[in-house]
């Protein structure tokens, strides 16, 4: 514990009072390099969470920070949010990652953060609804379980519910149904539960559904068929279908994005963490044509009012091109599902003989550890974090879930860096059952 009466920021989730017990500054993160980070007193780890799963092509992607270096020499910044004059390399941006994503999604919004985004999808559905003739849809729909990031709109739309209790007040027209099995939605009820919401409800009230492809909190892949069923019912029913990819998009599953592999092409789709490989604040919002088209094409006296002065900042723009360069290059996306499947086989092989291992998940560099006791009851969070301690003074640095530990390396990890990860987590959860 440090004293932190000279310590002036105020951060994280926790209480402050718990980072000072279980933090000191010689933790402090000081560099950083390739899949690897080091702390302020040179201890080396492998960011097995990518910070916050952001960090995809990791800490030394030099054309990255080449792209920003040149940005800032010619310039530095500009606006998007009045006038007419925004800067080139916004619509260059806008040009390239719409090429990159289904088509019919060929228009796009850019904001700094996946909260932001995912607020801004909601609220531009009910904006659509207004401006159309049907203010009276304000409804939208959510997952139990699911995370759609914090705010007034935002927080009420993840299905957390101690987060949502703690924030409140918040935006009183969400609901949430019941997510799909760990093991998937192989006889449909997960779908039809959600369609049985909107009918209970009134189609006529539901403006749209939102859903993460891989439910990122606890690493949950939801079913392509799932997925592909309620768009297309969503859309005869008149309801916006939004995918949250703010964590999947951007290669994290070894695609661009989740919602390329589907069937159906959904209204919106939400980006954010590896747009700019984390080396700048950037998210996303990728509309579906007809949206844009319809809005566009109305005398209206007013347009979309949502962002802010920092949108389409042209330092994320050109990050983001740059990271595009390297998405679409060949085989790297295919390197990354290669990689990610010999990491998740990595994992089975060598936590196989341990009990508390009870499976590996995940698809790309999007992979879980569920974890369980001798009554195979998921682990509380909080010796999930004890794990998550004792693996960071081993030297591997992870996220942590409800019963499970999330692993998001960077893309670019390498297959001896697998190694390493997987040799470090095995004697890390030795090292947990052993103590406890």
């Amino acid at each position: 514990m440090f004293d932190g009466s000279d310590y002036h920021a105020w951060h994280g989730l926790a209480p402050m009072a718990h980072f000072h017990r279980d933090s000191h500054p010689d933790l402090f993160l000081a560099e950083g390099k390739g899949s690897h980070v080091t702390d302020r007193a040179g201890r080396r780890y492998l960011d097995a969470r990518s910070s916050m799963w952001n960090v995809t092509l990791g800490y030394s992607c030099e054309p990255v920070k080449a792209a920003i270096r040149r940005q800032l020499d010619e310039l530095p910044f500009a606006t998007i949010m009045r006038f007419e004059q925004p800067p080139a390399i916004m619509a260059q941006y806008a040009a390239a990652l719409a090429s990159m994503l289904p088509d019919s999604l060929g228009h796009i919004r850019f904001g700094n953060t996946g909260s932001q985004m995912t607020e801004a999808a909601a609220m531009l559905s009910r904006f659509y609804r207004r401006l159309t003739g049907e203010p009276g849809r304000t409804l939208v729909v959510t997952l139990e379980s699911s995370y759609h990031g914090t705010g007034p709109l935002a927080t009420a739309l993840t299905g957390e519910p101690k987060l949502q209790e703690f924030s409140a007040p918040l935006d009183p027209d969400v609901r949430h149904v019941t997510a799909p099995p760990v093991a998937g939605d192989c006889d449909g009820s997960a779908a039809r539960a959600v369609l049985d919401l909107i009918n209970e409800l009134g189609a006529d009230r539901v403006t749209a559904v939102m859903l993460e492809p891989v439910m990122g909190t606890d690493t949950i892949t939801l079913p392509r068929d799932y997925l592909d069923r309620l768009i297309r019912e969503c859309r005869a029913l008149g309801v916006h279908v939004i995918l949250d990819e703010v964590t999947t998009g951007a290669g994290r599953t070894g695609r661009m994005t989740v919602a390329e592999t589907l069937g159906e092409v959904p209204d919106m789709v939400v980006m954010a963490k590896g747009l700019s490989g984390g080396y700048f604040p950037l998210a996303a919002l990728a509309v579906h044509d007809g949206i844009y088209h319809r809005l566009s094409g109305l005398d209206q006296p007013i347009g979309f009012i949502n962002g802010s002065t920092t949108d389409g900042h042209p330092l994320g723009m050109a990050a983001g091109l740059a990271v595009l360069d390297i998405l679409r290059s060949d085989e790297f996306l295919a390197e990354v599902r290669e990689t990610g499947a010999f990491l998740r086989s990595l994992l089975e092989e060598t936590l196989a003989d341990l009990p508390a291992v009870r499976a590996v998940r995940g698809e790309g560099m999007m992979l879980c550890v569920d974890l369980a006791d001798e009554n195979d009851e998921p682990w509380h969070v909080l010796a999930v974090n004890d794990l998550r301690v004792i693996c960071r003074d081993n030297g591997l640095l992870t996220s942590l879930g409800h019963g499970n530990l999330p692993l998001m390396p960077p893309l670019t990890i390498s297959r001896a860096e697998c190694c390493e990860l997987a040799e470090t987590l095995s004697r890390s959860i030795r090292e947990y059952l052993r103590k406890r």
